[in-house]
């Protein structure tokens, strides 16, 4: 059963090794040639050692950039995990605002229906106002008048019971 693996022969050392991968074969030889050139680089430094403890060193070199690189790579995830945190923060935040806006709308709403209702109540009560002052001011017209006709019939009495009396009769 082969599991579409692809085989590659690399070189590493001078010496030649079988790969074994799901990934492709370009992939498979950059990993090698990775491996190899950090070896060299290693042997380069002048220290002797076989290639046991070369390969051993190499790959604690490598383990140490992958641990490396994975610690950013998880404080790069965590940055880019905080914007869409905060875009959602604001986005909760904005729902809110509007649902007080709609709150508040509905409340300028009633609020102009009670104005209009008391503008409305006030109108009346002033025309009602008006016309007590109008109907004051007749009964007042009609108590002067009244005053006046009172003044006349007491002089037309006090004419009238002049005129009864005999002459030399006071």
């Amino acid at each position: 059963m082969q599991d579409n693996k692809n085989r590659v022969t690399v070189e590493i050392m001078g010496q030649q090794y079988t790969m074994l991968g799901k990934a492709s074969e370009e992939y498979l030889h950059s990993i090698a040639l990775y491996v190899d050139k950090k070896m060299k680089e290693l042997s380069k430094k002048g220290c002797a050692m076989n290639n046991i403890m070369l390969a051993v060193l190499t790959s604690l070199n490598i383990t140490d950039e992958f641990f490396g690189l994975k610690q950013e790579l998880e404080i790069v995830k965590k940055q880019a995990a905080k914007p869409g945190k905060e875009l959602e923060d604001t986005r909760y935040q904005f729902r809110k605002v509007r649902e007080e806006a709609v709150r508040l709308r509905t409340e300028i709403e009633d609020l102009r229906l009670q104005l209009a209702n008391s503008q409305e109540e006030a109108s009346n009560i002033y025309s009602e106002w008006l016309k007590a002052q109008e109907e004051l001011k007749e009964a007042k017209d009609l108590i002067e008048r009244l005053g006046e006709q009172k003044k006349e019939l007491e002089l037309q009495i006090e004419a009238a019971g002049d005129y009864n009396k005999a002459p030399g009769q006071k």
